[in-house]
């Protein structure tokens, strides 16, 4: 497809009113797979995902590098630099090896790299050492155009795949971030002693939350497991 084509579908989609949740029902429970591609973001969203799409393929070898650094708190160093020193704290500011400013052709990699990590991964199979997964419950960086009042999260798991088990964790653990906050619907926040039963109804109700996999045919990072968790907050929560 030529540039112009593919600028031309993208604008189609592109939404001038955000999504309901009605609507968002519609789409992510439908049996239909191909309905995902219905969510879209605005006019403004995309120029901002354009802009820190571009700024991480600057900043970073890799979306690998990027989504293991700042996801799951790997190290980072400078590429085609020996002597630069590892810098944790994955944020995109500065780096740790003196004043040497000339980095305009330097981009930050992980350490370890995603291939070297699953290899150390394999080593400690065959060792019979279990490996344990890592999570990171986040907002997302750049979420789809939704109704004020909607949250769009994203479970982020290395390590396998994503199990209806951890999911419904994820949930919980934004009704709680929520309901510190004080921004909840009121199932939720009238829910600070509820039973086992009734957290398991509200993880499952469809008028308080929504969550899609990706088909691994649209899965960009193989490998790295995510999942999308729409949480249906009160009325002007919305991250947006």
């Amino acid at each position: 497809m030529a540039q112009s084509d593919e600028n031309e579908a993208l604008n189609k989609r592109l939404l001038r009113i955000p999504l309901s949740w009605p609507e968002l029902k519609t789409i992510i429970l439908s049996p239909n797979i191909d309905d995902l591609s219905k969510l879209a973001r605005s006019v403004e969203q995309q120029k901002a995902y354009r802009i820190g799409r571009d700024n991480i393929k600057n900043e970073w070898k890799s979306i690998y590098d990027y989504i293991l650094c700042t996801k799951f708190e790997f190290e980072w160093v400078w590429t085609g630099d020996a002597s630069s020193e590892v810098d944790s704290s994955n944020s995109s500011g500065g780096h740790r090896d003196g004043d040497n400013n000339n980095n305009s052709q330097r981009q930050k990699r992980s350490n370890p790299t995603f291939q070297e990590y699953l290899n150390g991964q394999q080593q400690s199979e065959k060792e019979g050492n279990s490996n344990t997964p890592i999570f990171n419950l986040c907002l997302n960086d750049f979420p789809y155009y939704f109704s004020p009042g909607i949250q769009h999260w994203v479970l982020w798991k290395l390590g396998g795949e994503v199990t209806p088990g951890e999911i419904a964790t994820a949930k919980l653990d934004i009704m709680g971030k929520n309901r510190a906050q004080g921004a909840t619907n009121g199932m939720v926040s009238d829910c600070t002693e509820c039973g086992r039963n009734n957290l398991e109804q509200i993880v499952n109700d469809h008028e308080v939350f929504l969550h899609w996999v990706n088909p691994p045919h649209l899965k960009s990072l193989p490998g790295i497991d995510h999942v999308h968790i729409l949480f249906h907050g009160a009325p002007g929560t919305s991250q947006l």
